[in-house]
């Protein structure tokens, strides 16, 4: 799971969250992961439209997603994808996925 278990129960200010909303975040984002890493781990340079804006929404969910389950490098990854989509360079996806998927790998079934 996560880099950090406990960031996600302490919260911003320091606030616990109970252990069953807990448990639904991780669960919500395991399903995330497994709905949107395969679309990203498709993007290659000469994708068409559509797909290249799925994968920039793809990108920023996870992005925002891993952030407040404690995967701060995964967020920052997801972050440079989500960046090179909207500057229109796709070149660098590849490897920024596989490196995301890296990270994400103990949220995969």
């Amino acid at each position: 799971m996560p880099a950090d278990p406990d960031a996600v129960m302490r919260g911003a200010r320091g606030r616990v969250l109970p252990p069953q909303a807990l448990a639904g975040l991780r669960e919500a984002f395991a399903a995330e992961v497994a709905d949107r890493l395969p679309r990203l781990q498709a993007v290659r340079p000469g994708a068409s439209a559509e797909v290249l804006a799925q994968a920039l929404r793809d990108a920023h969910s996870l992005g925002s997603s891993a952030v407040v389950l404690g995967e701060p490098a995964a967020s920052r990854t997801a972050r440079a994808v989500e960046a090179a989509l909207t500057a229109g360079d796709v070149g660098p996806v590849p490897g920024q996925v596989r490196e995301l998927t890296v990270l994400l790998a103990a949220w995969q079934a």
